[in-house]
């Protein structure tokens, strides 16, 4: 006979109930809050259509935007708004990707949905921003939640170049 303590361990019973959510359309999933990646598009459409009081819907009331180029911090959803009001010309993104871990929901022994957290919380958004002017820079945004809300931001920005000649017999564009 073998000994009990040579036996694999039983499996947990909740892990089979791990539900990672990729698509919110999705029929078969209940419905509940947005996932951080439908909040980084919604946040993006609210930013072009300069929909202020939804993108204060998705900050966390901490929220702090660093811009490490111009060496800036915007601290303060207030500041954020304030400054977002008062933008001479503002751009238009267009989101390119948007990239993260999906979301991860477990349920307990009644069936109860919990959301995992420490999952989902990191985001990256790469984008074409488009000035007034005619200039386009491309985006890299990104994003930190916490409890389902943007706590931190860091956004890098170039503008659009030319490559360099002495490379083009390596190089394909895009």
């Amino acid at each position: 006979m073998r000994s009990p303590f040579l036996q694999p361990p039983a499996p947990i019973a909740l892990a089979r109930h791990v539900l990672i959510r990729e698509d919110a359309g999705d029929p078969t999933m209940p419905a509940m809050a947005q996932s951080n990646h439908e909040i980084v598009d919604t946040l993006f459409k609210a930013l072009n259509a300069r929909d202020l009081d939804s993108i204060a819907k998705f900050v966390d009331d901490d929220y702090v935007w660093e811009m490490p180029q111009s060496g800036e911090r915007v601290r303060g959803i207030s500041n954020n708004r304030e400054m977002n009001e008062n933008y001479p010309g503002p751009p238009t993104s267009e989101v390119r990707r948007i990239t993260g871990s999906a979301d991860r929901w477990v349920t307990t022994p009644s069936w109860t949905l919990l959301r995992v957290t420490g999952t989902g919380d990191d985001y990256t958004a790469e984008s074409t921003v488009t000035y007034p002017d005619g200039s386009v820079w491309k985006a890299v945004d990104m994003f930190h939640f916490r409890a389902g809300k943007i706590i931190q931001q860091t956004s890098y920005y170039a503008p659009t170049l030319e490559p360099a000649e002495w490379r083009a017999r390596w190089v394909e564009r895009f």
